[in-house]
């Protein structure tokens, strides 16, 4: 544990030091790899798939907001269905706009989250995004998440019926049109999938939210728990197209990263526990203090520890605060 303190530590001090240079380079990453897995995925429009616009595109990301970088991936995707056809730019379009009317405007951050979701799919990892977004969002977080999966889904079928949807005929059009939304109203894994990562991401955020000892490390468990319980009933009950095996090995994977989020956004050391009590002329205040590895105040108390009593003792000053130790 030590070792990934210091580890992380140096990362901190590295990251403050150089971020004006750090952060460029990781929009950049980002941008490539969205805008690459986009092209891999989906390719209809050659021109805009060649790795020097791809290139270029990621470095003028590195350069601009995050919220740019998810406007442009959203305009390869645009692109892309509108090089097959016409019918499913519509169905796209309707999509993102619903994403941005909904909710995207009020909270344009999230926007990455939803282009996330296709790029986890490929990586078969979806299982991430909900306990990630349970510990580091909120509740509303749902809305980008599922928005994310329907893409998702949007996307595989397109993939799958890329045939039929590119015949020129036009005659076919209403066909092709009412096709895809028909695909996507009755998609019962889709929705499933839906369901089921909105109640990992309440479970994950609410027990995350407690005031309890290791409640993130709980909340990631129990998120993985019922994500896999979950799912295996939407596959033994109603025979959808899941794998076992995908979904036990993803979720695991899934939670492990899960750990890391939770080792460098929160990180607590729950053996230098101080608990206070504040008090004013009205009400009693108990407070938990609880230091995060390798800060200042965990150096003080574990510097003192060994000179203080082993007994609790409450020290009232001058101005009314009494503290527990």
């Amino acid at each position: 544990m030590s070792s990934l303190i210091t580890l992380k530590k140096s990362f901190s001090r590295i990251y403050s030091k150089y971020a004006v240079y750090i952060n460029p380079m990781l929009k950049f990453l980002l941008a490539l790899i969205i805008l690459t897995v986009i092209n891999v995925k989906m390719g209809y429009m050659a021109k805009i798939s060649d790795g020097a616009v791809v290139l270029m595109a990621a470095l003028f990301c590195s350069f601009m907001p995050m919220v740019f970088t998810s406007l442009l991936a959203g305009l390869f995707v645009m692109l892309h269905f509108y090089a097959l056809s016409l019918e499913t730019a519509i169905v796209g379009a309707v999509l993102l706009l619903l994403m941005y009317i909904l909710y995207l405007r009020f909270a344009p951050k999230e926007a990455l989250v939803v282009l996330l979701m296709p790029i986890l799919f490929v990586f078969k990892i979806p299982y991430l995004m909900p306990i990630a977004m349970g510990l580091l969002g909120t509740p509303f977080s749902i809305v980008s998440v599922a928005f994310g999966v329907i893409l998702s889904y949007l996307i595989n079928y397109v993939d799958a019926n890329k045939d039929m949807l590119a015949e020129v005929a036009s005659e076919n059009m209403v066909t092709r049109l009412r096709a895809i939304i028909d695909s996507m109203i009755g998609n019962k894994s889709m929705i499933c999938m839906v369901i089921c990562f909105s109640v990992v991401l309440i479970l994950v955020y609410v027990i995350r939210r407690m005031s309890f000892d290791h409640s993130w490390k709980v909340a990631i468990i129990a998120g993985a728990i019922i994500n896999i319980v979950l799912l295996t009933v939407c596959l033994l009950g109603m025979h959808l197209d899941y794998s076992m095996a995908g979904i036990m090995f993803g979720t695991i994977f899934a939670a492990l990263l899960g750990f890391v989020v939770e080792f460098f956004a929160h990180g607590l050391d729950y053996r230098q526990t101080e608990n206070l009590q504040f008090e004013d002329e009205e009400y009693y205040y108990y407070v938990k203090a609880v230091p995060k590895f390798g800060s200042e105040k965990r150096r003080r108390a574990a510097s003192t520890s060994s000179t203080s009593s082993s007994s609790s003792k409450t020290v009232r000053t001058a101005n009314g605060v009494r503290r527990t130790t």
